[in-house]
């Protein structure tokens, strides 16, 4: 009986040290990031330094303009001081990847907290500031691993789009391919610039190459940094689950994004109200035409100003660089030749006379109502000034904003060679 007893503490006792935690950690994602909540894929790379693949990602990146994280190993980055200090130059965020590379679930209490503390010191010696990310290799803990993040006030970093980049049998296309399957908004990528097989990294530049023109050019997605909002887990629960909502709803009304930037998606529709007409009195559009319609894109509504004011200047700025953008867009795409008005239905209506839309007040039906529920909903959940902004908006609803093709093309149109044609889709 006792040595019943004493086989399933041991189980019990293991399965504390190793499953429990990773299950909760790698899998489930709690008390991990997995993901970000802004617009964007974050860029991350593990098992470097190399002296021969790391300099050559660092020219492909610069070329690109793209700022990515390297969650380096301590005894290379000892070894390589002088690709720490290339990749700091370069702009790029550091991360630990542990110290000797080991399997989280092999390595003993002691093992596991004298690895970390001696790659943290590694790294910060080298670059002289703090390590705030840590990335278990293979994205596996133990429980000591996990006591270690807490106790050092460290944050766990893992990913949820992959190459397999480390098998030498995955080509280029096949890493590239993989990995722009799994992206969307807050997506964090995960590359390898060492380790793995002989020859791996070399197919990982070829890959890299081609993430950095069709992750922006055909997802319609901008490379950002590593980041992570401070968020209480209900608000984080709720925005995801309305991250995936929303992205339901573009797919099922065919809500396209205009470019990698664009605060606006387009959509078509047949229009369900009163007669639309131009300044000069011309009719745009009536019950049943087909029109197009502007939508705002939440996600690429959020910045880091908490004042509101600055808010308002960052938002008409972009704004206008979107609307330009838009403007290229719907004179280049065949799908919306015959549209002859473009139309929304907002609340941030506030000074859209000056960029060339009419306005009108709607009636206050269970539609219009339902709608400015909607969209203060969604100023709850994205906005970081949420109070200021549901103060600013409470009774209003939502009006009816509208420009006529001739109008956008005339105002908003840019010269050739005044927009990247990335940025035109």
């Amino acid at each position: 009986m006792g040595e019943y007893i004493l086989f399933w503490v041991l189980i019990g006792a293991i399965a504390l040290y190793t499953i429990i935690p990773d299950l909760l950690l790698h899998y489930l994602g709690i008390g991990a990031w997995k993901r970000q909540y802004s617009s964007g894929v974050a860029l991350t790379f593990d098992d470097g330094p190399n002296p021969e693949i790391t300099p050559q990602i660092l020219d492909i990146l610069a070329r690109h303009q793209i700022n990515a994280t390297f969650f380096v190993v301590g005894k290379k980055a000892a070894r390589y001081p002088d690709l720490i200090k290339l990749i700091q130059s370069h702009g790029h965020q550091l991360g630990a990847h542990s110290h000797n590379h080991r399997f989280a679930w092999f390595t003993s209490p002691w093992r596991t907290w004298r690895d970390w503390e001696e790659c943290t010191s590694t790294l910060e010696k080298l670059t002289g500031e703090k390590v705030k990310w840590v990335r278990p290799p293979w994205g596996t803990f133990n429980l000591c691993t996990w006591l270690w993040i807490k106790i050092r006030h460290k944050q766990a970093v893992l990913w949820n789009a992959e190459g397999h980049d480390w098998l030498q049998r995955q080509n280029p296309q096949n890493i590239a391919s993989r990995v722009l399957k799994q992206i969307n908004d807050g997506s964090i990528i995960l590359l390898h610039d060492d380790g793995g097989d002989v020859g791996a990294p070399l197919n990982t530049l070829k890959a890299l190459d081609i993430l950095a023109h069709k992750v922006v050019e055909e997802k319609k997605l901008p490379f950002v940094n590593l980041d992570f909002p401070r968020w209480s887990a209900a608000r984080i629960i709720i925005f995801s689950v309305w991250n995936k909502w929303e992205n339901v709803f573009s797919r099922f009304y065919k809500v396209e994004r205009i470019s990698s930037t664009n605060i606006f998606r387009l959509s078509q529709k047949l229009y369900r109200g009163p007669d639309l007409y131009s300044p000069s009195g011309d009719l745009l559009a009536r019950n049943g035409d087909m029109v197009g319609e502007i939508h705002f894109d939440s996600l690429r509504l959020q910045d880091g100003e908490n004042s509101l004011s600055k808010k308002g200047i960052h938002i008409l700025s972009r704004v206008k660089q979107s609307l330009k953008v838009l403007a290229a867009y719907v004179e280049r795409n065949p799908q919306y030749e015959g549209i002859q008005v473009f139309i929304g239905l907002t609340l941030i209506n506030q000074g859209a006379k000056n960029l060339g839309f009419q306005v009108k007040e709607m009636p206050p039906t269970k539609t219009i109502r339902a709608v400015g529920l909607f969209q203060k909903l969604i100023m709850l959940i994205y906005n970081s000034s949420k109070k200021t902004s549901m103060k600013k908006y409470r009774g209003n609803q939502p009006k009816l904003v509208w420009i006529s093709r001739q109008q956008l093309m005339e105002m908003w149109l840019p010269e050739p060679h005044e927009m990247p044609p990335s940025l035109l889709g």
